[in-house]
């Protein structure tokens, strides 16, 4: 005996309802704005002076604000093709960051150079390596440096450490 085909259904089927989907968010310039204010914040902390005391909310926002806005990528793409290529992503992000890096590791060379003291000529080759492959948090941890040791012979490429943390993450 055949299988009876179901009967017509007086309910309609739930309306499905879609998230905004991170295709749909597009260039959102206040949030670069709130990245550009966290830095702000950071570098007049860094100015000195007391400017801006417990700039490390600053720097919590900043990548609070990157992380949502590298999953948004992320989201898009898989929203795209059905998955994450994660050679075209990292690809993208040495395109953009990678400029950039290499201008102010070279900065930091030469001015190192002139102006570093003997404990940080020392590590210099090891820390702008390590700069460069996005790895200084560990080199950092490893030595036993904190972040907090500034008023110590601080590595000039110490704040490398965030891009570090973000690219790992």
């Amino acid at each position: 005996m055949p299988p009876v085909p179901p009967a017509p259904s007086t309910v309609e089927p739930p309306a499905v309802t879609t998230h905004t989907s991170a295709a749909s968010l597009g260039y959102q310039p206040g949030l670069d704005g709130l990245r550009g204010l966290a830095v702000a914040a950071i570098i007049g902390y860094h100015a000195g002076g007391g400017l801006i005391p417990g700039a490390f909310l600053s720097v919590s926002t900043f990548f609070t604000l990157s992380g949502f806005l590298i999953t948004t990528v992320l989201l898009a793409e898989h929203h795209r093709h059905g998955g994450i290529s994660l050679r075209t992503f990292w690809a993208r992000r040495l395109r953009r960051l990678m400029p950039a890096s290499l201008a102010a590791i070279a900065i930091i060379l030469a001015m190192s150079l002139a102006w570093a003291d003997s404990t940080q000529l020392a590590r210099l080759r090891g820390d702008a390596l390590s700069a460069l492959g996005y790895v200084a948090n560990w080199r950092f941890v490893f030595s036993g440096d904190t972040y907090g040791a500034e008023l110590q012979s601080a590595s000039p490429f110490t704040h490398f450490w965030s891009l570090a943390i973000e690219e790992q993450f």
